[in-house]
């Protein structure tokens, strides 16, 4: 789910589960609004994580990574590689 830390304020973190663990990250390395983001579900009490080195690392060390069309779908067909994990 895109939620940019910019728009993170009281009512629009009222919206999520404070009962999940959320995960921040960003483009790259040279970004901070991961850093930004995962600060500011922190300071609300949230349990947060933040992926560092972004979904730049993330792909580059061969993890799949899922896309839809809408919030919170996922593809009917499975991703072509295991994560292995």
């Amino acid at each position: 789910r895109s939620f940019p830390h910019r728009t993170m304020t009281a009512e629009t973190l009222a919206q999520l589960d404070p009962s999940l663990l959320y995960i921040t990250y960003c483009d790259g390395i040279g970004c901070n609004g991961s850093t930004k983001g995962a600060l500011k579900l922190a300071q609300a009490g949230f349990y947060v994580r933040e992926l560092i080195g972004g979904l730049d690392f993330w792909k580059r060390d061969q993890h799949p990574v899922t896309t839809g069309d809408l919030p919170g779908e996922w593809p009917s067909s499975p991703a072509d590689k295991e994560c292995g994990c």
